[in-house]
């Protein structure tokens, strides 16, 4: 059952999606998630998933940094 779940994904609409996160940055291939204190705290379960998909079946890398350049 998750395998048809992931099926219904759509890789350049999953980042658009993710894109739209303040604490979220997409860039190539690399997410990364900001931890710093000021974090807005907008990556819930759902984003959890779509970040979960990208690294598993599309080669993306996720990283948590301490806030963005």
């Amino acid at each position: 059952m998750a395998d048809r779940k992931v099926r219904d994904y759509v890789e350049h609409e999953v980042v658009a999606q993710l894109r739209r996160k303040q604490d979220l940055q997409i860039i190539g291939k690399q997410i990364q998630e900001n931890t710093d204190s000021h974090a807005k705290g907008d990556v819930g379960i759902k984003a959890r998933g779509k970040i979960d998909f990208l690294v598993n079946y599309c080669g993306y890398n996720h990283m948590f940094v301490k806030g963005f350049k």
